[in-house]
């Protein structure tokens, strides 16, 4: 059934689409139930305001786990901003945490043949590019201690090489930006730094964690939805 089941959603936009309404519309009665209603309308907004593909549960995963990390030392950073959804949600409980936000904001680079779903293609190269660093920074203009930098990471990244990190979320959908940023975050993670990635459902990004794994002690979590992460200790 699952296998079927993956198969009509990677093979049919229209079913992906109705699946994906009825999915949300169910995460938000169960988010309502259980969970504060003001960080649901949260979630709400910023999916209104912006192209935002999380689901609520895992929107609602970055928001829980960036307010956590904020009682650490250390900045936070997210590669893979799009339109500043997933930016949003860690701008409001970063408190006063500086926020690195990284993007090429020119879409997806050349795909592998390893970044499929499922062993489908579904991304394409400049998938998200109706983005632009300017649209980003007003969005999140009412945010302090945001800088956000344009380009490919980690190429981009001379600014932030002695820092260190309580939380990162990545949102980079490739296996190359995958392993690179693992390389690069895992090692300035504070004791008890969180990476939070999406999509982990790709076959990319599990080959990067595979290979990542082979070489790092870092346990892997794997949460519901597509996402998941790893913490140092």
């Amino acid at each position: 059934m699952g296998e079927t089941l993956r198969s009509a959603v990677y093979s049919s936009n229209q079913i992906g689409r109705i699946l994906g309404y009825f999915s949300t519309k169910f995460q938000y009665k169960l988010l309502s139930f259980y969970k504060e209603k003001k960080v649901v309308n949260l979630i709400k907004n910023i999916k209104n305001e912006v192209d935002f593909a999380f689901f609520p549960y895992e929107a609602y995963m970055v928001h829980s786990i960036a307010k956590s990390q904020r009682e650490l030392d250390g900045d936070m950073v997210e590669v893979g901003v799009y339109q500043g959804g997933s930016a949003k949600l860690i701008c409001e409980v970063k408190g006063d945490r500086k926020l690195f936000l990284f993007d090429t904001f020119i879409g997806l680079p050349e795909l592998s043949d390893t970044d499929t779903h499922f062993g489908k293609k579904h991304w394409k190269k400049n998938q998200f590019n109706d983005t632009s660093l300017e649209a980003v920074k007003d969005y999140l203009s009412l945010y302090e201690n945001v800088d956000i930098i344009k380009g490919e990471f980690p190429k981009t990244a001379d600014n932030i090489r002695n820092s260190k990190f309580s939380f990162v979320h990545l949102d980079v959908d490739l296996y190359r930006s995958t392993i690179e940023c693992l390389k690069f975050f895992y090692p300035r993670l504070v004791n008890g730094g969180i990476i939070l990635v999406h999509d982990y459902h790709s076959d990319g990004i599990q080959k990067a964690f595979k290979e990542f794994l082979q070489s790092n002690k870092a346990r892997l979590i794997e949460l519901t939805g597509s996402q998941c992460m790893i913490i140092k200790n």
